[in-house]
């Protein structure tokens, strides 16, 4: 995990800039803004906070809201960018420096298909949160992340080819700079979710691809778990 920590740290202000412009990471902004519609008052931790974005996204909306992160260099953009934050330097495999049901929410974006394993990381989500608290997830669509686009002769995607899914690996990323990639299918992550405690509550495929692309395949997956 060192190495994977470590190449975020290289790929921190790369990425944040990628963040700023990318539609995608607009998508994300606006899906979190609609879907948390009551946070006020409310406990949260940004458990993979990067570079403070969505904690801010969440304080705005009156959240207290404290952002986690195991990258020294991410941490430095966003307590550059967003000084009034908290933000705390955490290893998500490892022990979580909070208490027992400290938060009501925690929010993990796009984080648990970075890390490996996620054992320790969910056990510890459900202990810090309270009682009917929510554990919140996004991810890259397991099903077709990984998949290829083929597209016609004009450059238009068509589809996509899958050729493995069901079991686990990892892959190399170049997009920002090299980082890992965790494939899991969706079934393992709900049931380590379950396993832990959670009990599920509603899962989200948003279409999300411009024109060019089939806006029928899902990008992301979203879900929430309860803490009963």
């Amino acid at each position: 995990m060192d190495k994977v920590i470590k190449d975020w740290d290289s790929a921190a202000k790369c990425y944040s800039e990628f963040e700023a412009t990318s539609q995608y990471s607009n998508f994300c902004r606006e899906f979190i803004i609609n879907h948390f519609k009551n946070v006020q008052n409310k406990t949260i931790l940004d458990a993979g906070c990067g570079n403070g974005e969505h904690t801010h996204i969440l304080s705005q909306k009156g959240g207290n809201v404290v952002g986690c992160d195991g990258s020294v260099e991410m941490l430095k953009l966003a307590k550059s960018k967003y000084p009034s934050y908290r933000f705390d330097h955490v290893n998500l495999l490892n022990h979580l420096p909070y208490k027992d049901n400290e938060f009501d929410i925690v929010y993990c974006n796009l984080v648990l298909m970075d890390i490996d394993p996620i054992d320790n990381a969910v056990s510890e989500f459900y202990r810090v949160i309270k009682n009917n608290g929510i554990f919140f997830f996004s991810i890259v669509h397991p099903a077709f992340y990984n998949a290829v686009w083929e597209r016609n002769e004009q450059g238009v995607a068509l589809s996509k080819k899958v050729s493995r899914y069901i079991t686990p690996f990892s892959v190399q990323q170049n997009y920002w700079g090299n980082t890992m990639h965790f494939h899991r299918p969706i079934s393992y992550y709900f049931n380590k979710i379950s396993d832990s405690g959670f009990s599920f509550k509603n899962m989200f495929e948003p279409k999300v691809y411009e024109e060019s692309k089939v806006s029928d395949i899902p990008l992301y997956l979203f879900a929430e778990f309860i803490k009963q």
